[in-house]
């Protein structure tokens, strides 16, 4: 029987693996498991997440966008320069007489505050600080998206391997049928039609096993490179729990959607973004409007001549206020670029919100239908079991011809199919799901899926 009893997914432990995000942001690629190594869903995704080039790409962005807040900072701070500067001059007179050349030393330090604007700055930094937010909320949910990733290929390489000793047993019961053909033909039951026919559906069932091996091979590839190995790594992962009983998230589907909008770090990262553009207008406006500006400079002159040296201290201090007064429309364009911008990033948000509530809605009917399937499957497993054994024995004693049984044990093939099928979209239907609303809670007794 197979019950389901904890259905968190793995992105329920997000929280605890972002906890070693600076470990995971700079960790090196890691070496190749060991072949004899069985792996769990967890280890698989820790292992992801330190190893995958999405996640450090994702890192990269987030400290391009810490660096993009210090440079905005950096309108507040005063800017000074020094300057040191050596000139050697000669005149020449009317008369054509050179002068004594002269030499001049000349240190200087010079300072420019800004001290007052209508916003240009302040903006600037509020822009910066929510391209930040935007930035570690997409890390989050690139970190999601690799959990998610991650999760699908492992059921999927799960289940391919289920399916692929069901399809043995299919291809035992074949061979089965054949020597029962074969025995009856001895015995005069049957005639070599139903040896040939017994043939057929004997290289029918080992087709359908080389398909199914040639599928686990892709699949196991794809959860390697997920992983960040190289597709050839062979990964042994231990098998999913057999006892386990399906039922729903407690959480309705209008509290899943709600969810959905607090916690998608998507969602939240497109909210930041209109913020930042919001900031950004604010900067644009400023830049059209007066500000002020203290400036101030010392030095030093030392002229040389003839050997007589003479200096000449110099300072100045001075306030300026700059008043702008025609740019050729520049500021008022800048101005509508920016509000367009604002425009462009609400309706991403307005589009984005649409699109995950269908993924919500579709992940929760998925699921549903699989939590719904998993008991019809499991009673169309167990009667096409008994119809085949009734009919391999009728047959045996030659009551029944071989279409029936072979007729039973395609019937019984598909059943086993159809059971792995059914156990596969319950957990990859649970793993959207969670994936879809930002994180399903897990109840306090929860083990590790599967």
């Amino acid at each position: 029987m197979f019950k389901i009893h904890n259905w968190a997914p793995l992105s329920t432990f997000l929280g605890a693996i972002m906890l070693t995000s600076s470990a995971i942001a700079a960790s090196d690629r890691m070496p190749a498991p060991q072949p004899a190594r069985a792996f769990t869903l967890m280890e698989l995704t820790d292992m992801a997440l330190n190893n995958n080039p999405k996640t450090k790409l994702a890192w990269a962005e987030i400290r391009s966008s810490q660096a993009g807040v210090e440079l905005a900072r950096a309108g507040y701070w005063p800017q000074i320069s020094a300057d040191y500067s050596i000139i050697r001059s000669r005149s020449v007179n009317f008369n054509g007489g050179a002068n004594s050349a002269q030499t001049r030393y000349e240190p200087s330090i010079s300072l420019s505050y800004l001290l007052w604007d209508f916003g240009t700055r302040s903006g600037t930094v509020d822009a910066a600080k929510y391209a930040l937010t935007a930035a570690e909320l997409s890390n989050s949910q690139t970190m999601q998206d690799v959990i998610l990733t991650v999760e699908q290929d492992y059921y999927q390489v799960l289940g391919l391997q289920v399916l692929e000793q069901a399809n043995k047993l299919s291809v035992s019961d074949a061979e089965t049928s054949l020597d029962a053909a074969r025995q009856n033909q001895t015995s005069g039951l049957a005639t070599v039609g139903d040896v040939y026919q017994a043939e057929a559906a004997l290289a029918g069932a080992q087709l359908t096993l080389q398909q199914t091996q040639g599928n686990l091979a892709v699949a196991q590839g794809t959860l390697a490179v997920a992983v960040g190995f190289s597709a050839d790594t062979r990964l042994q992962l231990t098998p999913w729990n057999q006892d386990v009983t399906a039922s729903m998230p407690k959480p309705t589907i209008d509290q899943m959607l709600q969810q959905a909008h607090e916690a998608r770090p998507e969602i939240l990262a497109s909210k930041a973004s209109e913020q930042a553009a919001i900031a950004n207008l604010e900067a644009t406006k400023g830049r059209g409007l007066p500000n002020l500006t203290l400036a101030a400079d010392a030095g030093r002159t030392r002229t040389v001549s003839n050997g007589v040296s003479q200096s000449a201290d110099n300072y100045s201090a001075g306030l300026t206020l700059s008043i702008p007064l025609f740019a050729g429309f520049g500021d008022e364009a800048a101005n509508k670029q920016a509000q367009a911008a604002i425009d462009i990033s609400q309706a991403t948000t307005a589009q984005l919100i649409q699109q995950v509530e269908l993924e919500v809605w579709q992940a929760y009917q998925n699921l549903h239908t699989a939590v719904v399937t998993l008991a019809t499957t499991d009673t169309q497993l167990k009667s096409a079991q008994q119809a085949e054994d009734v009919e391999l024995a009728r047959y045996h004693i030659g009551l029944d011809p071989i279409l029936n049984l072979l007729t039973a044990q395609t019937t019984l093939a598909n059943a086993r199919a159809q059971q792995v099928q059914a156990r596969l979209n319950w957990f990859t239907a649970l793993a959207a799901l969670g994936h879809a609303v930002g994180g399903l809670d897990a109840p306090s007794n929860a083990s590790e899926l599967p």
